[in-house]
């Protein structure tokens, strides 16, 4: 019996069939093909996952979602902070939860809270420049290094 190129990801070789009494035969076949194929091109496949997340960073920077609340403080007054969703790498790692909390402005500032007639653009005004100082667009070169903009 011929047997298959497992580095093709080809099984045909090896006598197996559609059928649940083949699978527990084939599972360790896959996932050892698998492997070898993901350390053979490990630096395309770093390199596209790291792409393709920035690219729906970028798109999420130009639409991000943002809750805003009072909170109190044990120091100061209460204040108003912006709880923006963000599910991407913060500070080199991803957040649990997946949340950036975003100081907005004290109840002095704004006295009607968050009925105030423009907190909306104040707090996008502040996620932005947040955006900005903290979490900076980080970009990897073909080569795998750092750089930012």
């Amino acid at each position: 019996m011929k047997k298959g190129n497992r580095k093709e990801f080809d099984f045909r070789g090896y006598g197996f069939d559609s059928s649940s009494s083949s699978i527990p035969f084939i599972i360790p076949l896959t996932t050892i093909a698998f492997n070898e194929f993901c350390n053979n091109n490990k630096q395309v496949l770093e390199t596209y996952n790291f792409w393709k997340e920035k690219i729906d960073e970028l798109h999420y920077r130009l639409n991000y979602t943002y809750k805003l609340s009072v909170v109190k403080n044990r120091d100061a007054n209460k204040s108003i902070l912006a709880r923006v969703k963000w599910q991407y790498k913060y500070k080199g790692e991803y957040r649990k939860p997946a949340y950036i909390g975003v100081y907005i402005g004290s109840l002095k500032d704004f006295p009607k809270g968050l009925d105030e007639i423009n907190i909306n653009e104040v707090a996008k005004m502040k996620i932005e420049e947040y955006f900005t100082n903290k979490i900076p667009l980080l970009f990897k070169d073909i080569n795998g290094n750092e750089y930012q903009l």
